[in-house]
C-alpha cells in the first residue's frame, strides 16, 4: 500500500511507523537513497553491501524512532534480515518523500 496521504513531508513532524515504513520503502523502490560518510564506514566493517541495506530497508520492521533536534528530523531504525539471512539493522531519516538518508549500519 503507498503512502499518499499528502505529497508535501515535514521532517520534524511526527508520523506513525506504518506510515514511515510506507515511505521508506517507496523511497528504496523508486526514491533516492543517500549514504553518509559514517554508514558507508560502518557498512565496510560490517561487510554490508548496498543491497544489504535495501534488503533490510524493505523487508524490515521498524524497532525504534528518535528525534534528532541536531537535525529537527525523525530517525527510524529498522531491523530485519541482510541477505545472508544475518540479523543487521539501518538507521535511516526521511528527509523528503523521495529521499532519506542512511547514518548508519548495525549488526
Amino acid at each position: 500500500m503507498a503512502y499518499s496521504e499528502n505529497m508535501n513531508f515535514d521532517p520534524p513532524k511526527e508520523i506513525d511507523k506504518e506510515k514511515a515504513q510506507a515511505i521508506i520503502r517507496e523511497i528504496v523502490a523508486g526514491g533516492e537513497l543517500i549514504i553518509s560518510k559514517h554508514a558507508k564506514e560502518r557498512m565496510l566493517e560490517r561487510h554490508y553491501s548496498t543491497q544489504d541495506v535495501e534488503h533490510i530497508l524493505l523487508r524490515g520492521e521498524i524497532t525504534k524512532k528518535e528525534f534528532k533536534e541536531k537535525t529537527q528530523s525523525w530517525a527510524y531504525t529498522l531491523k530485519g534480515d541482510d541477505l545472508e539471512g544475518d540479523e543487521g539493522g539501518v538507521v535511516t531519516v526521511i528527509i523528503s518523500r523521495q529521499a532519506c538518508v542512511i547514518i548508519t549500519v548495525l549488526s
